[in-house]
């Protein structure tokens, strides 16, 4: 990887945190998944049920390896109906100030929750996922009347999973998050799962961020669920290094940003995070680049 991109980096804000810019300059941010399908405090995904002690602990501990580390982070509350929506973006914005990601399968379920956002208040916080080749028009229509600007723009061609198949669908895909009024984009590289060509959506991470200059990343909790060959030869709590490395191996390639699973994987992404972070910035100095923000990591992790 090169420490330091030509083409100019842009940075974009959403809540207290920036994502962006050139390696070093800020944190990574992480997103992490909360009300997961399975999730066992859920006990019924349809309705939105859940034990709202359980969500809260989860949250506070989170928010605290935030604070620790100065690692910024959004939650990505996962919804698979109208319903449950209502219930979960009623709950979380009052125990946070993080940014908040909208995140179904169903585009109908999107919108939904992309109108309960406008309709609360909340779309200045809010991160849509995603947009993607394919999308429909009357969902961009909708997208851009919620007034949300910031969207995870997926470089994804299931017909076409190379580098050049990513580089080509992304300019699709760029067009439509600016038909859907979106000013932030998040250029996801798609790695789809633990397989032989994952690193394809690795190598492309700089490649993305030199042509475009916007923020990328990736769903790096995708490979961890999907590392069959981990499950089977290693012990639950030795695992955890897996996630770690998953997702250090991304910043190290100059991602901005990570999808990186559960919430309940907070206590031991954020230090390796964190840590990776500190590096980061330290070979930023050697280049020119400077901490935009006094809680970046470096300065917790010195001072």
């Amino acid at each position: 990887m090169s420490f330091i991109f030509n083409t100019p980096q842009k940075t974009y804000d959403i809540g207290n945190a920036k994502i962006g810019g050139q390696p070093g300059e800020n944190p990574t941010f992480l997103i992490a998944s909360i009300f997961w399908l399975g999730q066992k405090m859920v006990s019924d995904a349809n309705k939105g049920v859940f034990d709202k002690k359980i969500a809260e602990d989860l949250i506070n501990t989170i928010q605290t390896q935030s604070d620790i580390t100065g690692v910024k982070f959004a939650l990505d509350i996962v919804g698979t109906t109208e319903t449950a929506f209502e219930q979960y973006i009623d709950f979380v914005p009052s125990h946070t100030d993080a940014p908040l990601m909208l995140d179904a399968m169903s585009p109908r379920t999107r919108i939904a929750a992309a109108n309960l956002a406008k309709k609360m208040g909340l779309t200045d916080r809010c991160i849509y996922n995603s947009i993607y080749k394919g999308v429909t028009d009357a969902e961009l229509v909708n997208l851009k009347e919620s007034g949300i600007a910031m969207s995870i723009v997926l470089a994804d061609d299931p017909k076409d999973t190379s580098l050049e198949g990513k580089m080509n669908v992304l300019v699709e895909a760029l067009a439509l998050a600016e038909k859907g009024g979106i000013t932030k984009p998040l250029v996801d590289t798609a790695v789809p799962a633990f397989e032989p060509d994952m690193g394809t959506s690795v190598r492309a991470i700089p490649i993305m961020k030199e042509k475009y200059g916007h923020p990328v990343g990736l769903g790096s909790g995708n490979l961890v669920t999907t590392m069959g060959w981990v499950k089977s030869s290693f012990e639950k709590e030795f695992r955890k290094g897996t996630v770690c490395s998953t997702n250090t191996i991304m910043q190290m390639a100059g991602a901005n940003w990570l999808m990186t699973g559960p919430i309940e994987q907070a206590q031991w992404v954020f230090p390796a995070v964190a840590i990776t972070d500190a590096y980061l910035a330290s070979i930023g100095a050697d280049l020119g680049t400077r901490p935009t923000d006094e809680n970046h990591p470096i300065y917790k992790a010195f001072m």
